[in-house]
């Protein structure tokens, strides 16, 4: 599978980067929308939707990630590049996202920063009537049940019903930890930092 990975200046891409490398996936970095040419998009962010979406508009790469879908790619968004898929957050005033994934963004209860560790448990098999279940390899792991880790202030509420979506917690059960819809794959937590669950997770998804 060919994989980019999208470089705006605002990410961690180099933890990402080595996540792919020790699961023996390489990937290729795209600083220029016409660049854009894999089986796999990947968003990571770091930072506010503010500054992201304005470099993404302002390079054109609004276009180029819709045009990447609508050819069939598969598209992964981490952290902030999961919840610019929404159709708006609040952070920053207020920021219009891409509009992907039916949903809002909102600042976490209590002003709260949510910094820990969090149990994840889901079978694949769950996934069954998303595309991107159709292009799975059955023989790879099935079950996810680890920990994974969160780093965020703001959590993605997913308004789409057809969306196969795993919560934060039990405490923060109204926000998407882990979210499917046909092609596309939104995670909040930092997978590249989620050790042994994280290449599980890979293993699984790519």
């Amino acid at each position: 599978m060919k994989v980019n990975i999208l470089d705006i200046g605002s990410g961690n891409i180099s933890s990402i980067q080595f996540w792919l490398e020790n699961s023996n996936i390489g990937s290729q970095l795209i600083n220029d929308p016409n660049g854009i040419n894999s089986d796999l998009l990947i968003l990571p962010g770091v930072g506010s939707a503010g500054s992201y979406m304005k470099r993404l508009t302002d390079g054109r790469f609004d276009q180029a990630i819709l045009e990447h879908l609508d050819k069939g790619g598969r598209l992964l968004g981490i952290c902030l590049g999961f919840q610019i898929m929404s159709n708006w957050s609040e952070e920053d005033g207020g920021v219009k996202g891409l509009g992907i994934i039916s949903g809002r963004v909102e600042r976490l209860p209590h002003n709260m920063s949510h910094n820990s560790w969090e149990a994840i448990n889901f079978n694949k098999t769950k996934l069954l009537g998303q595309s991107l279940n159709n292009k799975m390899n059955y023989s790879r792991k099935r079950i996810l049940n680890g920990r994974v880790f969160y780093n965020h202030e703001y959590g993605f509420v997913n308004d789409d019903k057809e969306a196969f979506t795993v919560p934060v917690s039990k405490q923060l059960e109204q926000y998407s930890g882990f979210l499917v819809k046909d092609n596309i794959i939104g995670i909040q937590f930092h997978p590249e930092k989620s050790q042994r669950t994280g290449a599980e997770l890979i293993s699984m998804i790519i």
